[in-house]
């Protein structure tokens, strides 16, 4: 009894896999991306850097106009500190530090997507990026300057030529990524990125 449940739960998900396979779309694509940390103590300024990985498109609607499209990026960024961080810092500024700190990081965005025309799609979302090295001693007894996580709020619009898109996105950081303790400032991140992807599927 047990074995024919099981080999009827099997077939299930093969028969609902089979009947979703035309709804799911993956590639890969890669991005320039423009970063500005925002912030007390560094500088303001947009820092070219990569985005590169995976996307999925999953079609909610027969017509192709609704959808989900989670994505598994790898990015790599960097920042500046500026010249006033000594002063906002005092207690703990790192006089010998270095004033660029690079970032790699994993980024996975949960997009909406809709598609009013075949050609034109358009997202909206939110992701999540762990920031899983940093390079940076801008403080002193190696204390960590930055926070690990950040969730920002995505928007964007893509291009569809074929199996080939083109996109542009603006991501807002949402969450305080300081870690200095005291004074409490806040850091954020503004990014925009610009690229193409290649749907195998």
């Amino acid at each position: 009894m047990k074995k024919g449940l099981l080999l009827a739960g099997i077939l299930a998900v093969m028969t609902g896999t089979a009947a979703n396979a035309q709804r799911l779309h993956y590639g890969l694509k890669a991005a320039l991306s423009l970063t500005k940390i925002t912030g007390a103590g560094l500088k303001e300024n947009l820092a070219p850097g990569f985005q590169g990985g995976a996307f999925f498109e999953f079609d909610l609607t027969k017509d192709r106009k609704w959808g989900i499209q989670p994505e598994l990026l790898f990015t790599q960024t960097s920042a500046k500190k500026g010249p006033d961080f000594a002063n906002k810092y005092v207690t703990y500024h790192n006089t010998e530090g270095k004033d660029k700190i690079s970032i790699s990081a994993a980024t996975i965005p949960l997009l909406v997507r809709y598609t009013p025309i075949p050609a034109i799609t358009l997202n909206l979302g939110a992701q999540y990026t762990y920031m899983y090295f940093i390079d940076e001693n801008l403080l002193k007894a190696n204390r960590d300057a930055f926070k690990k996580s950040d969730v920002a709020a995505v928007a964007g619009a893509q291009v569809n030529v074929a199996n080939v898109r083109f996109f542009a996105r603006y991501a807002l950081g949402l969450s305080n990524i300081n870690d200095i303790p005291l004074p409490k400032y806040e850091w954020n991140t503004h990014q925009v990125t610009i690229g193409m992807g290649v749907a195998f599927k």
